[in-house]
């Protein structure tokens, strides 16, 4: 991808997206770094997966909503520092930067994204994609904020496998514990 196409005001489509996090960078980039684990924490994503390889040079899909599908090639996979990727849906072009940069209390996470082709060719559906990506961006940025920051035991790595880690989060009391009080 040509980084400069980020940067470009005159792409059909750009986007910058930052969020301050109370988490030290290597937590944040671990919940980035997992696309497998996406789809347990991200409300808007129904589907993710690494494709082939993981990480540098490595192809990834995601589903925002069970509607708009994405294929990806990584392109920058800085460990704790930086990801790049392209990703392509319906003929859309789409470039994401992820930046990663912090101390052991916070993290700020910059997202910035651009694209063009495809379905941004036409003003009706370029308005439907970008609202639907932008939403998605806003939500991913605050769902990591709001898991990192929630102070469960859950937040503060990601689980070892891929086990969905709000499983057994909540735990009522049983009838005999409520008789007892």
């Amino acid at each position: 991808m040509p980084y400069e196409m980020l940067n470009n005001q005159n792409a059909p489509f750009t986007g910058s997206y930052k969020i301050d996090v109370f988490a030290p960078p290597e937590k944040v980039w671990d919940w980035l770094s997992r696309v497998e684990m996406w789809a347990s924490w991200r409300q808007d994503v129904t589907s993710s997966y690494w494709v082939r390889g993981e990480g540098p040079n490595g192809t990834m899909k995601w589903r925002l909503r069970g509607v708009l599908g994405f294929t990806a090639r990584v392109e920058a996979w800085r460990r704790e520092r930086e990801m790049r990727w392209e990703a392509v849906s319906y003929g859309t072009r789409v470039w994401h930067a992820l930046r990663i940069d912090g101390d052991f209390r916070r993290t700020l996470v910059t997202l910035e994204v651009a694209g063009h082709g495809g379905l941004l060719r036409f003003y009706p559906t370029r308005a439907l994609f970008t609202h639907h990506v932008n939403r998605s961006n806003e939500i991913w940025l605050g769902a990591l904020k709001t898991k990192l920051e929630a102070g469960k035991n859950d937040s503060i790595m990601p689980p070892s496998s891929t086990r969905n880690p709000f499983e057994d989060n909540v735990s009522l009391p049983s009838e005999q514990s409520r008789h007892d009080r």
